[in-house]
């Protein structure tokens, strides 16, 4: 009969499913990206992805608008669905972090590229009345999001950012024992909405502080196993989004060498940086890579001489669910802001549209 209820189950789960979208309902929170959408369903509950790149080449700007930014406006037009965001932003500070959403809104809203120095008056540069009128009209936008995102900049260890999500959890859902698991003291966690989707987003794992008699590849691995699949993916089944660092040693020795092919200057599985054993735990891994940073004209059919450093590929490093591993997006990348858009084929791009 174990059998039975086994097909039961997922007979169940897949009606289910069937039964939402075809109500129009929610069943992934899809990227923004609309060939990408064609063959990857964008975030799903219960599964843990990862986001590489070598330094400075905006993996977190990417993470803020696939985690955030795009979250947040796909959301908006399902009303039906609510979230809760916790971004752990182990680099820059909570200011900072609202700043960029400030410089992203500008953007899409006005189509003003500000950098947050800028924003800030740094240097020569001041507002003017007029932008900074465009920056109090953002209000309302900024206070929505913080409403279901919270920045958390001071937490840096695996068992503080873990106890942060499980309290919250606490708060908003129960655990019961699980009759159906094998261990006896195994407990599922049961929300108190279940249409609410859960972000964790952690940037980035190579800042996290290690624990008394631990290094820090001891610490990236505990984490990812133990705290992001084991806990918050399998039982929480909260959407885990983890950003690890490509090697700098690695990316210095390939770039002044001149001796690899491009494909062993884009980052890699083996090229994670401080713990490789990562890849194991996550679902799904992309890649962000930018050819301009190594003096490559062409990238994969498109002009880099010509879109510079506003061209990026998204390359996916792993795969478990859709088949999409060794898959190239190409997108354009607004440097001041934290905007992505997916360009055109090769064979149809406008150059002076992306050039300006």
């Amino acid at each position: 009969m174990q059998q039975e209820q086994i097909f039961n189950e997922l007979l169940a789960e897949i009606e289910k499913n069937k039964i939402a979208k075809e109500q129009g309902k929610v069943t992934s929170v899809m990227f923004p990206f609309e060939r990408l959408t064609t063959r990857f369903p964008g975030w799903e509950r219960g599964h843990f992805y990862g986001i590489t790149a070598a330094t400075s080449i905006g993996k977190t700007k990417l993470t803020k608008f696939l985690a955030v930014i795009s979250v947040y406006k796909f959301i908006k037009e399902h009303p039906e669905i609510d979230y809760k965001i916790m971004y752990f932003a182990l680099e820059e500070s909570k200011d900072e972090f609202w700043l960029s959403m400030l410089s992203s809104l500008l953007y899409e809203l006005h189509d003003i590229s500000i950098s947050l120095a800028e924003l800030k008056s740094l240097g020569t540069y001041t507002l003017s009345n007029d932008l900074f009128q465009k920056i109090k009209e953002c209000k309302s936008y900024i206070d929505d999001m913080a409403s279901k995102i919270e920045i958390i900049d001071h937490l840096y260890n695996n068992f503080g950012i873990y106890k942060h999500v499980h309290e919250w959890h606490l708060l908003n859902g129960r655990e019961e024992f699980d009759t159906s698991s094998a261990e006896k003291v195994s407990k599922k966690y049961i929300p108190n909405n279940p249409n609410l989707w859960f972000f964790i987003i952690v940037d980035h794992l190579s800042l996290l502080s290690p624990e008394k008699g631990e290094s820090l590849y001891e610490t990236i691995g505990r984490f990812t196993k133990h705290y992001c699949l084991k806990h918050f993916v399998k039982k929480l089944k909260c959407v885990t989004i983890a950003v690890q660092q490509q090697d700098m040693t690695n990316d210095k020795i390939e770039y002044h060498q001149g001796q690899s092919i491009e494909e062993k200057l884009e980052p890699s599985i083996p090229g994670l940086a401080n713990c490789k054993e990562t890849a194991r735990d996550f679902h799904f891994i992309m890649a962000l890579f930018s050819p301009h940073k190594y003096g490559i004209s062409r990238h994969r059919g498109y002009d880099i001489n010509q879109l510079k450093g506003k061209y990026v590929s998204l390359k996916i490093l792993k795969d478990r669910h859709y088949g999409l591993a060794n898959m190239y997006i190409p997108l354009y990348f607004n440097g001041a802001t934290t905007y992505y858009e997916e360009l055109p084929p090769k064979d149809l791009i406008d150059y002076n549209k992306y050039t300006k």
